[in-house]
């Protein structure tokens, strides 16, 4: 039987390559020193004695949404791959000459057994059309994405865009040119599917249909199947706006950089604890920069909570590389931040990535602060 369902919460993002970016240096005011030189032909990212280069890239004047993954991850130069060293456990991520994301692997140093990772395949137009799921039990392919494109031009607002920046908003809540989203969990004797159909109507407006279901394996019918639908206003080319019945967010307002980074993000989500209380107002204010997507401010419409890390505000300051120097945290109404959080002493290689920093954090549930330098291992080609 088919039915229409409110969404509860959002799911799994379809494709997570968070930007992990360093924040503020008590010596140093930009958060960064003169180091960061290479000189060693083996290895053209490692420290040295050739000065970083920070002329502005030619890609920082391309639409944001139009840029490739390695583009859209901030990161200069030919970056082959990079993860963050200091830790027995990381993320690598992994991209081919042309800058497209072509391995996301979580790496486990003292069980190797844990480890797995998505692979991505790309059209003759650069546009990623699969995404599989690897590990130690899927040595063939588990879960896996797949994605069309015939909204040719159109910026379509993806999966989740509508939970805010910090959700699904970051490097691809805006994906060109997509017209559907399969994803395909696959289990040893069915797989479930969840179908989101984007379709440009005559004013402009995108309506969205999502449709999940399940096949047994050896069987064509589908069972448990239901479906929801929502209209995104569009203004400029971009949405602007979400209004509907079905979904546990609205919408308010989003505006726009000419670079297509989001400026204000405004949502209202329904209460996490008590749905009957009504409706949060949170407010997001993007950084105004040519290279990372990232948040400059965030403001909370509900209660703030240390027990699920929730701030009623959140303050981000950067240095002149547009690498955070500062975040602080407010969890009470005070003038003062409740916690501020410091990355110092940046150095970076040649081509203008950092590479190392001292990072010093205050536990949330402990209030322990610690210092501790933190490597980003880079690969070049």
């Amino acid at each position: 039987m088919k039915k229409t369902i409110i969404l509860l919460s959002a799911l799994a993002i379809w494709a997570c390559t968070p930007a992990q970016q360093p924040v503020n240096n008590q010596n140093d005011p930009q958060g960064q020193t003169p180091g960061g030189k290479t000189d060693d032909p083996e290895n053209p990212g490692t420290p040295g004695s050739e000065e970083p280069n920070f002329d502005p890239e030619p890609w920082y004047d391309t639409n944001f949404w139009d840029r490739t993954d390695r583009e859209k991850e901030g990161l200069r130069g030919p970056v082959k791959k990079w993860h963050i060293g200091t830790y027995t456990t990381y993320d690598e991520y992994e991209y081919d000459q042309s800058g497209r994301l072509v391995k996301q692997a979580y790496v486990n140093t003292t069980d190797s057994e844990s480890g797995h990772e998505w692979r991505y395949t790309y059209d003759s137009k650069g546009r990623c059309i699969k995404r599989v799921y690897y590990d130690s039990y899927y040595t063939d392919g588990g879960d896996y994405y797949e994605f069309e494109y015939n909204n040719e031009g159109k910026y379509v607002a993806g999966d989740f865009f509508f939970a805010g920046p910090s959700v699904a908003g970051y490097l691809d809540g805006i994906i060109k040119d997509l017209s559907l989203i399969r994803y395909v969990m696959v289990q040893p004797d069915r797989k479930t599917f969840r179908e989101t159909i984007y379709t440009f109507g005559d004013d402009g407006n995108l309506f969205v249909e999502e449709h999940t279901y399940l096949l047994m394996m050896g069987s064509d019918e589908k069972e448990y199947e239901e479906s929801y639908f929502y209209t995104w206003v569009y203004e400029g080319g971009y949405p602007k706006s979400l209004e509907t019945d079905n979904l546990r967010y609205k919408v308010l307002n989003i505006t726009y950089y000419p670079n297509g980074m989001y400026k204000d993000f405004v949502f209202k989500e329904q209460n996490s604890y008590n749905f009957d209380t009504g409706w949060d107002t949170h407010t997001y204010k993007m950084l105004d920069n040519p290279r990372y997507l990232e948040m400059e401010t965030f403001e909370l419409g509900g209660t703030p909570s240390s027990i699920s890390l929730t701030p009623g505000k959140r303050l981000k300051t950067y240095n002149e590389h547009y690498d955070i120097v500062k975040n602080e945290e407010w969890y009470e109404d005070v003038a003062t931040p409740t916690y501020t959080d410091t990355f110092t002493n940046y150095t970076y290689d040649k081509y203008g990535n950092w590479v190392t920093h001292e990072e010093t954090v205050i536990a949330r549930w402990t209030g322990q602060e610690s210092t501790s330098t933190i490597e980003r291992v880079i690969e070049y080609y």
